[in-house]
């Protein structure tokens, strides 16, 4: 007799992914960091050309090396990010009870994250307009950190029907080493959509292996988290040593543009969520 299927562990929400990193949260991680922030731009202000105690070569070589933790964390972040999207988003959409759940929540969810996605660059723009950071920062400072962008052409209508192809990925190997995350996003979708066409036996080996992915990238991502503090603060010490206090409170304004415009979509997203209970 054919033993019963039994059901998949791993086809968990990615909202349960949240509680692995609770720990971090409990140990004030946030604290932490502005602690690193703070005394990397202490230090740096101390070995950079501001004050001039040391030599522009020591405080570069020294900066180098307190930057490393930082180089570190975002790789590390580079490495396990392609993984744990694909495997998120193709366990969260299996997890689903059939295709006509999955359709009604994501017209739902595609119609809440293109009003939210307008309202956020609404409120981008204002800000930016009312604020102006880029009036606060030395271009000639900065010469050297930013890469410059070149405008690219306006979109027309013909070009248009190939724009919208080429977000499905050919080859998803090469999305995935170039990293191009909205191809592996609909790479992600696509393989989630059909793995619920599937029998239950059919796609188990998969989502058994997807759900090891995510429990791996989750592990890897904890071990990223540990690095936080040294890389704020190595980062923060390597920036400040570099462009000196007063590029530094140029780009401070524009964290704080950054800032305020987050805070205003927060308070949309408490009025959405207000109304929305409201509601029910």
């Amino acid at each position: 007799m054919t033993p019963p299927i039994t059901t998949v562990t791993h086809a968990r929400s990615p909202r349960s992914l949240t509680r692995r990193l609770r720990g971090f949260i409990r140990g004030r991680l946030w604290l932490q960091v502005l602690v690193a922030m703070a005394a990397g731009i202490l230090a740096g202000v101390l070995l950079g050309p501001t004050l001039g105690w040391i030599t522009p070569g020591t405080a570069h070589l020294l900066a180098s090396w307190a930057a490393l933790p930082g180089h570190l964390f975002l790789a590390m972040v580079q490495m396990i990010v392609i993984p744990l999207v694909v495997a998120s988003i193709i366990l969260g959409m299996a997890s689903t009870d059939s295709l006509e759940q999955l359709r009604q929540t994501g017209l739902r969810t595609g119609a809440f994250f293109i009003a939210t996605t307008l309202a956020a660059g609404a409120i981008g723009v204002a800000v930016v307009l009312l604020i102006q950071p880029g009036s606060f920062i030395d271009s000639q400072a900065l010469a050297g950190e930013v890469l410059p962008t070149d405008p690219s052409a306006p979109l027309s209508l013909a070009e248009l029907p190939q724009r919208l192809t080429s977000i499905i990925p050919t080859n998803p190997l090469q999305a995935g080493v170039e990293q191009n995350m909205l191809q592996m996003v609909v790479f992600s979708i696509m393989i989630g959509v059909a793995l619920l066409t599937l029998p239950e036996g059919q796609s188990r080996p998969l989502l058994e292996l997807l759900g090891s992915v995510q429990e791996l990238s989750m592990v890897v991502v904890r071990w990223a988290m540990f690095l936080v503090p040294f890389a704020v603060f190595g980062l923060m010490l390597q920036l400040t040593t570099r462009l000196g206090l007063d590029a530094l409170l140029g780009l401070g304004v524009y964290v704080l543009t950054v800032l305020a415009g987050l805070a205003l979509m927060l308070l949309l997203y408490l009025g959405l969520y207000r109304g929305l209970r409201r509601g029910r």
